[in-house]
């Protein structure tokens, strides 16, 4: 039987590579947003400064997301915050000029499975509490 410190492990691993991933593609896109757009196939913005901008906010918003991978119980408000977000980036990007597919996919894949796990976190905790 799994307990809740199992299942939030799962949810910590969940967001941290959620976090480190776009800290990675932060970077790539604040360093290099030519070929970052040329891999979604994004219109080339101008100037690059809005691209690097966005990189920036990735960064940022990874790294606003750790207390929740760190201590999800205790950041309960962050974690739910930062699945609502996900799927709200994803919306947001798949209904952008250019519908951008791939970006909006990996923002659901992630708010999925951060909130798939969280649900199954939050509810073994639930139970085991008398």
């Amino acid at each position: 039987m799994q307990t809740s410190q199992d299942t939030f492990r799962t949810f910590r691993r969940v967001m941290l590579a959620g976090i480190v991933l776009n800290v990675l593609l932060g970077l790539w896109l604040w360093w290099w947003p030519e070929s970052f757009l040329a891999l979604i196939r994004a219109d080339l913005a101008a100037p690059l400064t809005w691209p690097r901008y966005a990189g920036l906010a990735m960064i940022v918003v990874g790294l606003l997301y750790l207390p929740a991978a760190l201590s999800p119980l205790l950041n309960r408000l962050v974690a739910l915050l930062s699945i609502l977000f996900r799927g709200l980036f994803a919306l947001f990007l798949l209904f952008a000029s250019g519908f951008l597919w791939l970006p909006a996919l990996y923002e659901a894949v992630f708010a999925v499975l951060q909130g798939v796990t969280f649900w199954r976190a939050w509810r073994t905790d639930l139970m085991a509490k008398p």
